[in-house]
C-alpha cells in the first residue's frame, strides 16, 4: 500500500507542475465495499473489509485495493481456518473521459498479492475412514506464512449520486495463481482470490467512494462530432 501513497505524492507533485494538462492528476477518490458489513454481521464463516483508492489522470485511473480476510469452517469431524490480508494495484481506461459528471465506464488490468496463514483441525478417525479401535485424537496442519500472486481482468462502472459521492461496482476474472510457501496442508482460501480450488476464479465488489478534486478537470470535446 505504501506504493500506491508514493505514487499518489509523485503524481501530485507532477500535476502541480503541469498545470492545466491534460494528462495532470485531477482527482483523488477514496472508498470502500459496504457488502463486506453484511459478512461480518450475518456470515459465520467469511468475514473481510476492502478498501480502494484512485487517481483520475484523463482517461486513465491508477487504481490500489487493500483487504484484510478471515475465513473459517466448522464442521463435525474437522475445523479449518484462515487470516491474511491482499493487495491490488492496476490500470483502468475510463470509457467516460470527457463525462462532465465524472462518471466512470471502465475496463482494466490488476497485479493482486497475499500474504495469509491457515490451520485445519482433524478427527483422525475421519481422516483414516475407519474404525481402527484406537482412540480418536485431533491433529493439526498449518501454515505460518503463505504468499499467493495472481492477476485481474476487471469492468465496471461508478456513477455519481449527489455531490462528489460515487456508487459503483468492479467485476473481476482472476487467473494465474500461484501459492508459495504451502507444507503439508494445501490452503483451501486464499484472501482476495477465493476458494484455491484452480488456477482462475470470478469475483464482484461494490464501492461506496468519495471524490477529492485537486483541480476543475478540463472536458476536451470533439466539434467534429
Amino acid at each position: 500500500m505504501r506504493y500506491f501513497f508514493s505514487t499518489v505524492i509523485f503524481f501530485c507533485i507532477s500535476g502541480h507542475s503541469m498545470g492545466q494538462s491534460m494528462y495532470a492528476p485531477s482527482a483523488l477518490r477514496l472508498g470502500a465495499d459496504p457488502g463486506t458489513l453484511l459478512y461480518m454481521v450475518f456470515s459465520e464463516k467469511r468475514g473481510f473489509f476492502e478498501t480502494e483508492a484512485d487517481i483520475d489522470i484523463h482517461r486513465f485511473f491508477l487504481v490500489a485495493n487493500y483487504g484484510v480476510s478471515n475465513y473459517r469452517l466448522d464442521q463435525p469431524t474437522y475445523q479449518y481456518e484462515n487470516n491474511g490480508s491482499y493487495f491490488r494495484f492496476g490500470v483502468d481506461f475510463n470509457f467516460m473521459y470527457d463525462d462532465p459528471n465524472n462518471n466512470i465506464a471502465f475496463m482494466g488490468l490488476r497485479y493482486a498479492t497475499s500474504t495469509f496463514n491457515d490451520q485445519l483441525d482433524y478427527d483422525t478417525e475421519a481422516f483414516i475412514e475407519a474404525d481402527t479401535g484406537w482412540p480418536n485424537t485431533v491433529e493439526t496442519m498449518s501454515n505460518d506464512r503463505l504468499h499467493a500472486r495472481w492477476f485481474e481482468m476487471v469492468a465496471g462502472l461508478k456513477i455519481r449520486v449527489v455531490k462528489q459521492l460515487y456508487f459503483g461496482f468492479t467485476v473481476r476474472y482472476k487467473l494465474y495463481l500461484n501459492v508459495t510457501g504451502q507444507e503439508t496442508l494445501r490452503p483451501y482460501y486464499v484472501p482476495g482470490f477465493g476458494k484455491n480450488i484452480g488456477s482462475s476464479a470470478f469475483g464482484f465488489n461494490y464501492y461506496v467512494s468519495y471524490r477529492l478534486p485537486f483541480r476543475n478537470k478540463t472536458i476536451y470535446i470533439d466539434e467534429n462530432k
